[in-house]
C-alpha cells in the first residue's frame, strides 16, 4: 500500500456557479472569416444609408418654401416698423418676383421668391384686405375676401389691417394664408 498507488475513481470536473466548466475550451474559438466579412458589410451598408440621408437633409435645409419666405418677410416688416417707429409696407414686385419691404425712416429690403414669380413666370402673390365688422356684427369670412390691395402696411406697434395673402403657383388652386393682424401667425380655417 505504501509505495503503490491505489486505484481511485475518476475526478468529476469542477463547475463554477454559472455552469461553466473550468479548464475546458470550446471546440469553436473566435469568428470565422465569413462572419467577419458579413458584419463589416452590414456596418458599411448602414453607414452609407446614414450618410446619404444626412446629405439629403442638409440640402433640404438650404431651400426655403415660398410660404416660409413670405412669413419671414412679414416678420421682418413688423420688426422694421417697430424698430424704425414708422409705417412699413410690404408689396410684391411682379417684375423682379420679390417681396419688397420699405420703411419710411428705416431700411428697405427684398425677399426673392424664385424664377417662377418674376415677369413672364406663372406664379404670383396677391394681398387682400379683410373688411372690418361693424358693431356686434359677425366678421366676414376672411377666406372669401376679394378686396385686393397692392401692399400691406404695418404700424409702429407691429399691427396691420387684417389681410389674406394668396400664393398662386400657376397650377391648381391658389394657397391662401390668413394672417393675424397682431402677429406673424396664420389663422387656420375650420
Amino acid at each position: 500500500m505504501f509505495g503503490h498507488s491505489a486505484p481511485t475513481a475518476p475526478k468529476a470536473p469542477m463547475i463554477s456557479a454559472t455552469g461553466n466548466k473550468f479548464g475546458q475550451r470550446s471546440a469553436r474559438q473566435g469568428f470565422s472569416l465569413v462572419e467577419i466579412v458579413l458584419v463589416v458589410g452590414l456596418i458599411a451598408l448602414v453607414a452609407g444609408m446614414i450618410v446619404s440621408n444626412i446629405g439629403v437633409i442638409a440640402d433640404r435645409g438650404n431651400e426655403q418654401s415660398t410660404e416660409e419666405i413670405v412669413k419671414a418677410a412679414i416678420r421682418s416688416a413688423r420688426f422694421e416698423a417697430a424698430h424704425s417707429r414708422s409705417v412699413t409696407s410690404l408689396r410684391f414686385n411682379d417684375e423682379t418676383g420679390q417681396l419688397e419691404l420699405s420703411a419710411e425712416g428705416g431700411e428697405n429690403s427684398s425677399f426673392a421668391l424664385g424664377d417662377d414669380f418674376a415677369r413672364g413666370g406663372r406664379s404670383s402673390v396677391r394681398f387682400y384686405l379683410v373688411p372690418s365688422s361693424e358693431g356686434l356684427d359677425a366678421p366676414e369670412d376672411p377666406s372669401r375676401t376679394r378686396m385686393e390691395t397692392s401692399m400691406v402696411q404695418f404700424a409702429p406697434d407691429r399691427s396691420s389691417s387684417p389681410f389674406v395673402l394668396e400664393i398662386d403657383y400657376g397650377s391648381g388652386s391658389p394657397e391662401r394664408l390668413i394672417f393675424d393682424p397682431f402677429s406673424s401667425l396664420t389663422i387656420e380655417q375650420k
